[in-house]
């Protein structure tokens, strides 16, 4: 063979060698996007009772082609990709919606139902002087409002509580006060409600090593519940949603979140530095499941010990097909019942004259985490308070614009839910100190 030869023979393998990686590479980013818009369909037709249509005009932009389809007698919502790629979701009663990944549907259902019975906590409305209340209404004008066609902020509900008691608060069509909307990694800061309750009960100690097995023998075993609830582990995990990264994998391509969280590699010493992982949450929720003796008491333990306590009936934690709740992004719950959650904070872990959380847990979650440069507390976000708000204010923040600011010293709790595709487009910081200054 001559040299031309081997080289056209060497440049043919390299060409077929990078379309075939090309092609893999595009049938497991489709895989994902299947599962995206299989579970999102899923939670949004029935654990918040929208329509189909609405849920595809609306909330896949993100992966826009491929089929979907529900059925409602089976409870699932199937998304297909040029009809070979099928992702399934199934819903449960108060289980909400759970990808039917490495497992069947009739699994699934074997796994243990919520028992909790969860009464809806009463609400109780204050008027506020009519000053106050303009000032309000301009605000909440402003968050609903549709200027740019093109970049659609789509807030779906808001609530303002001030002592305790809601002040104002308002709905787009077709969202009710008891619609359960997703909080995506909002869900982070229930987890650390969780965690708060077991380390109350003695049964996990923040700073200490974290009781996991998997990395007794290696140099994970210094990785405190500090460091996970901190997003200081200094495990190796990649949070990119626009590609197929650690996150990606997590959440829509296997069985266990927590369990594939686990597995991540140390990069460098706890504590040395800080990195937004989804992933160190998951773990954190694996460990909190751990503590129980049944899959049924861990299902009940987060409505027994606060959905129930704080009266959130809407509120549906989604677990994974291995059965553990996906403490980063699954939980779904109405704006009221967001608020009594941060209401909850507010009053620094009591409820109704009952510490539920650990005395000093919120001054603890909400003060700030060394290398985040001022933006990130323990599964909360202060970065408000750069811009102005008041010095103990914190936040919950999830994708697509799902907030809640919680400032104790003005007793304020303000929750913004919505689908904003580019986030940028919703000023939170402008929303929140216009409704801090009326208070």
């Amino acid at each position: 063979m001559t040299a031309k030869k081997k080289i056209v023979y060497t440049v043919l393998l390299l060409l077929v060698a990078g379309l075939g990686y090309v092609v893999q590479y595009a049938y497991r980013f489709a895989q994902i996007g299947a599962a995206y818009n299989a579970k999102a369909i899923c939670s949004c037709v029935y654990v918040s009772g929208r329509s189909l249509e609405s849920v595809v005009a609306e909330d896949l932009y993100a992966i826009p082609y491929g089929t979907k389809t529900i059925d409602t007698t089976q409870r699932t919502a199937t998304a297909s990709i040029l009809g070979i790629i099928n992702k399934t979701a199934l819903y449960r009663p108060k289980l909400g919606c759970t990808l039917v990944n490495e497992t069947t549907i009739d699994e699934l259902r074997r796994q243990p139902t919520i028992t909790v019975s969860t009464p809806a906590g009463v609400m109780t409305d204050s008027i506020l002087p009519a000053a106050q209340q303009s000032a309000l209404n301009k605000t909440l004008d402003w968050a609903f409002s549709e200027s740019d066609a093109q970049h659609p902020i789509r807030t779906r509900a808001v609530v303002v509580m001030h002592n305790g008691k809601i002040v104002s608060e308002r709905y787009a069509k077709g969202i009710t006060p008891t619609t359960p909307l997703t909080g995506w990694s909002m869900t982070k800061s229930v987890t650390n409600a969780l965690i708060g309750l077991l380390v109350k009960d003695g049964k996990l100690t923040i700073n200490q090593p974290a009781p996991i097995n998997e990395w007794a023998n290696d140099n994970r075993k210094k990785i405190t519940l500090d460091h996970l609830l901190r997003m200081s582990s200094g495990l190796q995990f990649e949070e990119n949603y626009s590609n197929i990264s650690d996150a990606t994998k997590m959440l829509f391509s296997v069985a266990g979140a927590g369990h594939y969280a686990i597995g991540s590699s140390a990069e460098v010493p706890p504590a040395t530095k800080w990195y937004y992982s989804s992933g160190t949450t998951n773990i954190l929720q694996e460990v909190i499941r751990r503590q129980f003796q049944s899959q049924a008491a861990y299902f009940n333990f987060p409505h027994e010990r606060l959905f129930k306590k704080l009266g959130m009936s809407t509120a549906q934690f989604e677990p994974d097909a291995y059965g553990t709740f996906v403490g980063s992004s699954f939980l779904y719950a109405s704006a009221r019942d967001w608020a009594k959650f941060g209401q909850l904070y507010a009053q620094d872990g009591l409820w109704k004259g009952e510490r539920l959380l650990p005395e000093g847990w919120v001054k603890y979650s909400s003060a700030e985490t060394p290398h985040s440069e001022g933006k990130y507390a323990a599964q909360f976000w202060t970065y408000v308070r750069q811009a102005g708000l008041p010095a103990d204010s914190f936040t919950m923040n999830g994708f697509e614009g799902q907030f809640v600011l919680i400032v104790p010293s003005k007793q304020l709790v303000v929750v913004r839910l919505g689908c904003t595709p580019e986030e940028k487009y919703f000023n939170e910081v402008k929303f929140f100190k216009e409704i801090a200054a009326v208070f």
